[in-house]
């Protein structure tokens, strides 16, 4: 039985993966996507919390006893005109979150939904002894990694990746984050920023170590150049060699402008020594690289207000 894939973009088209059940993709055949169906007036969307704004506003001033809040005011202020653009920051250590005006805005996953099926896989495999065999662990390389849409397909029917998304956001309590109305469409699982920073939240606190290193070190490793060809880095991933930093990386088309591009992760800060859950996700109406430079725009102000890269 074919099930259809994320819509992704290669070499400017939108295209969609297969997988058959035994798990290997053919290539990938052209196709229309329908627009969103969501995200213009999110269903259930619980109240924005507004930051308090800190005493200091300039991006690049010292952070004043309000590190997290300066972060986030920054990152909003560098977004351009017109972009939807969601800001979580969390202090990992002290759990002290703050929350852009777009934080709890759903908007579609796309590759994002990768690292919600992986945290649901070692969640499992500790609470009721999942198997996660060494072929698995391939599939999560390379999902993570390379953002690899044919190894996510066999992750997805595997391991139940719609049910997934439900029990994480259950055990997580993620007031944002629901599964795809079509099971078969992963890339359309709904997201929010802050329900990113409580994922990177639960696998630096709540792992083991090695389960940690499943996750963390693909992420760690991040290909410049994904397997569809697209690259990854731009938002937090552009000042990886900067900086202490890995980020899961997302971005689907939608015909005819519909831009999601996505960058959520952890950065360390020598400043206040501390490790912060960063989540940046964006909805634009822009080529690739108009959305790629919007996005890294914020992630510079972010950066500059954490005293990094």
């Amino acid at each position: 039985m074919l099930a259809r894939g994320i819509a992704a973009v290669v070499a400017g088209s939108v295209v969609v993966w297969f997988a058959t059940s035994s798990g290997v993709a053919p290539e990938p055949s052209e196709a229309t996507v329908s627009p969103p169906r969501k995200l213009e007036s999110p269903q259930g969307a619980p109240d924005v919390v507004i930051a308090t704004p800190p005493t200091t506003t300039s991006a690049g001033a010292e952070l004043a006893g309000a590190p997290v809040s300066a972060v986030v005011q920054a990152a909003e202020r560098a977004a351009a005109p017109g972009m939807n653009l969601g800001v979580a920051v969390l202090d990992v250590s002290s759990g002290e979150l703050v929350e852009g005006s777009n934080a709890r805005r759903q908007v579609y996953s796309a590759s994002l939904a990768k690292l919600i099926v992986v945290v649901d896989m070692v969640d499992r495999r500790r609470s009721n002894g999942l198997t996660i065999t060494a072929s698995d662990v391939d599939l999560v390389g390379r999902a993570l990694r390379g953002s690899d849409d044919g190894a996510m397909n066999v992750l997805w029917g595997r391991f139940d990746g719609q049910g997934a998304i439900g029990r994480v956001a259950t055990r997580l309590g993620l007031t944002g984050t629901e599964a795809p109305d079509d099971s078969t469409q992963w890339g359309e699982t709904l997201v929010t920023a802050t329900d990113f920073t409580k994922i990177y939240q639960h696998i630096l606190k709540d792992l083991t170590p090695e389960d940690r290193q499943l996750i963390t070190g693909p992420l760690a490793s991040a290909q410049h150049i994904a397997v569809d060809g697209f690259d990854q880095f731009f938002g937090l991933l552009l000042h990886g060699a900067s900086a202490q930093v890995y980020a899961k990386q997302g971005w689907v088309n939608y015909r005819p402008s519909t831009v999601y591009l996505h960058s959520a992760g952890v950065v360390h800060s020598d400043r206040t020594g501390k490790d912060y859950a960063v989540a940046l996700l964006s909805q634009q109406s822009a080529s690739n690289q108009i959305a790629r430079s919007r996005l890294s725009a914020a992630a510079t102000a972010a950066f500059v207000a954490l005293g990094v890269g």
